[in-house]
């Protein structure tokens, strides 16, 4: 009853005595000890293997914004969408409109495979931002994951590769 007990309430601390007389309560009591023994290997395995994902996630390069899709309760920020936000803290989705409105309501308007385009005033810049979702079931409740990626680097690029090209093309014609 007690390995049980330890089992329902996530104990796992619980040991049971081996210097039993009665061989087959030893033997059963070595058994339940293994049994605890393989189940906290197992929590810790999990534990770290979370821990690992987590940090990969906080430390990617593309903004990442995981939330419940009932509540709105931001469960990831990670330190890239934080940056590109330019925000410290927000404990549900509608914490964000202190950035934009219009970002709040792509981020729940949104659905798995939509990607939106925007341009939001963060500061004193001017960012264009791409904004893809995705919805995910874990244990039940429905999540969003929101990947932010600022392309305004690349429009730049493509921008000033198409004025070359024009300047090339108006130059040829002009010779």
């Amino acid at each position: 009853a007690s390995f049980l007990d330890s089992i329902k309430f996530d104990d796992l601390s619980a040991s049971f005595k081996t210097d039993s007389h009665d061989p087959g309560v030893q033997r059963l009591h070595q058994e339940l000890n293994e049994a605890i023994t393989k189940l906290r290997s197992s929590r810790q395995e999990k534990d770290s293997e979370y821990l690992f994902y987590k940090n990969i996630v906080m430390h990617v390069g593309i903004g990442l914004i995981i939330f419940k899709e009932e509540t709105g309760k931001i469960e990831i920020f990670n330190s890239a969408a934080r940056k590109l936000l330019r925000i410290n803290r927000a404990e549900t989705v509608q914490d964000l409109k202190e950035v934009s409105d219009m970002l709040v309501n792509v981020f729940i308007r949104l659905r798995t495979g939509g990607r939106e385009l925007i341009r939001l005033k963060v500061g004193e810049d001017f960012i264009q931002l791409s904004i893809y979702a995705i919805e995910l079931t874990l244990r039940g409740e429905n999540l969003k994951l929101i990947s932010i990626q600022n392309i305004q680097s690349e429009l730049e690029e493509k921008e000033m590769e198409a004025w070359q090209n024009l300047v090339r093309v108006l130059t040829h014609e002009i010779m």
